[in-house]
């Protein structure tokens, strides 16, 4: 395969992406934990360690269905010479044996069981006289039983604590909690555990030209689709979105939004940040609080700003929140939001890896000169008998609707390179995207 060839950079003022992304996690700081039931917890970080308080299980018992027994009494049991033992008693799940196994005499156990005293193994019922039919003509209540096999001591038991044992580490801090850590966790009679909270983050769109989902369109009106793909992400990502709604394009509706937003843990806004007359974001971070950067040498989504409001801005949370300035062409702000925000997201969340995964996938068609800028793609990716393919088949439009609809990965081209089908370049699923990675 051939390797993408670069073209030497030209000189520019926009930050460096990687040099943004760095930024951006330097002055994202993890939030404070909290105690909340386990069920709400599933996606969030674990923020200290959980010890088992008890012993699992905590009494020997039956690994299957079966008889307990001594296993003196079977020690020359076989098909043609059984053993004949005498039922004393079944020990159901969840309930404790009564009796004493003693010499020539079984329990029926139900798997899971507390094992009965005297028994020192457990024979499985498939290798006993025990009827497959429970409700055929030789079922019932038989009082004796017959082992056809030997079986040596401690065979099929669960001992104490061997699930694990009291005062082990059941999960670590920073663990992610998903379904197997929910079972492991309620196993041991957790039911409340404290992670790191979710973030609650601030949603505004800007501009004069936009109306609500819902209203009749009139020319020169268009719908704030940034707002619902916004929250949308944000609540993939496990934070937890407050949408403000519109602002409009004079200071001081974006100013007066924008300190209500302040009550959150960070703001997203989306339009009002390129070289227009009336895009007024930059200079309203600049007022209440700190402006880091504005544009990067990405495209779509150079029109992407960072800062920070001030600590003692009036309805705040008393620190520095933190503001993402996204493109206003959906294309962009999607592709500012999962290059930019999403890292950031997830660093407040106290995940600690961030990086996106990424697939290496052969170029089934090419990409003209670049200039020196990251150049970003919503892209097709199919697996093709093991190896990934990646078809580029998005407008070069930068708001375009459909490419972005049909797409399940993106596919940033580094700076100053540019792609030919059959280059081998790197691919970023998009694991919130419905389009699956298509296997040929």
């Amino acid at each position: 395969m051939k390797p993408c060839r670069t073209i030497p950079p030209r000189r520019t003022t926009m930050t460096n992406y990687d040099k943004a992304r760095s930024s951006i996690l330097e002055k994202i700081n993890v939030l404070e934990a909290v105690e909340q039931p386990l069920m709400d917890c599933i996606g969030q970080v674990l923020a200290e360690d959980v010890y088992s308080e008890y012993d699992l299980p905590q009494v020997d018992s039956s690994a299957p269905d079966g008889y307990a027994v001594r296993s003196v009494d079977i020690m020359r049991a076989s098909k043609a010479n059984p053993a004949i033992l005498q039922i004393i008693e079944t020990v159901r799940a969840g309930s404790l044996p009564k009796k004493k196994i003693r010499s020539g005499t079984a329990a029926r156990i139900m798997t899971g069981s507390a094992l009965p005293k005297g028994a020192d193994c457990v024979v499985r019922f498939e290798d006993t006289d025990e009827p497959a039919d429970k409700n055929g003509p030789n079922s019932g209540n038989p009082s004796e039983v017959k082992v056809y096999l030997r079986v040596a001591p401690g065979s099929n038991i669960r001992k104490a604590g061997s699930t694990i044992a009291k005062g082990a580490l059941v999960l670590p801090k920073g663990a992610l909690i998903g379904p197997a850590q929910i079972s492991a966790l309620t196993a041991n009679g957790k039911n409340r555990i404290r992670v790191v909270r979710r973030p609650v983050i601030a949603v505004i769109s800007t501009g004069d030209e936009l109306i609500a989902a819902g209203r009749r369109l009139s020319p020169g009106k268009a719908y704030d689709c940034n707002s619902a793909a916004i929250a949308s992400l944000i609540s993939h990502y496990g934070g937890i979105p407050m949408v403000l709604g519109i602002a409009r394009d004079n200071e001081e509706s974006v100013s007066a939004m924008m300190r209500k937003g302040a009550m959150a843990d960070a703001i997203i806004t989306s339009g009002g940040v390129s070289k227009g007359d009336y895009d007024l974001i930059r200079l309203v971070i600049g007022k209440i609080g700190e402006l880091h950067f504005s544009r990067i040498k990405m495209g779509p989504g150079a029109s992407f700003a960072f800062g920070q409001t001030h600590g003692t801005l009036e309805g705040g949370t008393g620190g520095p929140i933190p503001v993402f300035a996204l493109a206003g062409p959906p294309s962009g702000c999607l592709i500012n939001f999962e290059t930019l925000v999403r890292p950031a997201l997830l660093k407040m969340l106290g995940y600690t890896k961030i990086k996106h995964a990424t697939v290496k996938a052969t170029a089934l068609d090419s990409l003209p000169d670049r200039k020196a800028i990251a150049f970003v793609k919503w892209s097709k990716l199919h697996d093709s008998r093991g190896e990934y393919r990646v078809k580029l088949n998005c407008s070069e439009e930068t708001g375009t609707l459909a490419s972005m609809a049909m797409a399940n990965s993106l596919t940033i081209i580094p700076e100053g390179a540019k792609v030919e089908a059959g280059d081998r370049i790197q691919v970023l699923p998009l694991d919130w995207c419905l389009g699956p990675v298509h296997q040929d």
